[in-house]
């Protein structure tokens, strides 16, 4: 086996490399790789450069991906790859140039979320030598784990509403409002309920899901002491103890949980910068 795992924080993230991401992997290696997410939630793979049937390879060997129907801004692209950039063309961004604006998991607002996410970068904006967008993430399984025991008495059984509105809502007050994707938007479902205490599918670990980006309500709750609940507990969860900051570095790959994990970009750059990641994400 040639795979190695590097952790990068106390709490969340590994560098996982010792193979070439253009090279279909061993079942061996493979299987390191995927041992390394799951206990790291999040995995940087510094393996060469790649492309995106690389990345789509990749990918699906953790299981089926998710084929996107948007084409509000994608262009030419696969069906698997959701493109993530401040790039334009004829005066329309090429793809979704304000993602991560607030802390989140992909696709709460759905049903079934989304499984985890993978992010290759093409072009990472820089300044002065210095890479800009950098990535925060935050460990939902170890701020669960962290709570006093009357706090998850209390949660314990609980549901919360997560709504895609919120998430333009919020867009819109930041003044990084206009994505081309809110009216295709509407085609889709807009509005989940899920528990405020997930179990990870995986590994059994108990996982706060509630976002400041996407979550409104808690089922059964007064408003007041819902929104006091939530800010309590997604102020909790993005403390820096449960952190790790991602600076990018040109063909990086970035794979993320969704259930134990949240992530938030940082929007430092603006044109002539240039930022233009690809995302594979697998079905919940």
């Amino acid at each position: 086996m040639s795979v190695v795992v590097k952790p990068l924080a106390p709490k969340l993230g590994a560098e996982v490399t010792g193979f070439e991401m253009s090279k279909p992997l061993s079942d061996e290696d493979f299987a390191a790789v995927r041992r390394a997410f799951y206990e790291h939630g999040v995995i940087v793979i510094r393996a060469g450069a790649f492309d995106d049937d690389d990345h789509i390879r990749f990918s699906r060997r953790f299981g089926e991906l998710k084929m996107l129907k948007f084409e509000a801004y994608l262009g030419e692209r696969k069906p698997e790859i959701f493109v993530v950039s401040n790039i334009k063309k004829d005066d329309q961004y090429i793809g979704a140039h304000d993602a991560g604006m607030f802390w989140h998991s992909d696709g709460p607002f759905l049903n079934v979320p989304h499984g985890p996410s993978a992010l290759h970068a093409y072009e990472v904006p820089m300044q002065d030598g210095r890479a800009l967008g950098d990535t925060h993430f935050a460990n939902t399984a170890a701020a669960y784990d962290a709570l006093p025991d009357a706090m998850k008495k209390t949660i314990d059984g609980l549901q919360a509403v997560n709504s895609l509105a919120r998430r333009f809502e919020l867009a819109e007050r930041s003044g990084i409002a206009g994505s081309s994707a809110r009216a295709q938007a509407k085609t889709q479902e807009q509005e989940a309920i899920h528990p405020v205490v997930r179990i990870h599918p995986v590994n059994g670990r108990k996982c706060l899901y509630v976002s400041d980006g996407y979550t409104t309500q808690i089922v059964g709750w007064p408003e007041d002491e819902a929104k006091a609940l939530i800010a309590e507990l997604t102020q909790h969860v993005v403390k820096p103890e449960f952190c790790y900051t991602h600076s990018w570095r040109v063909h990086d790959l970035v794979m993320w949980d969704n259930c134990s994990t949240q992530h938030k970009a940082t929007f430092d750059y603006k044109l002539p910068q240039r930022r233009l990641m690809h995302r594979t994400t697998l079905a919940g």
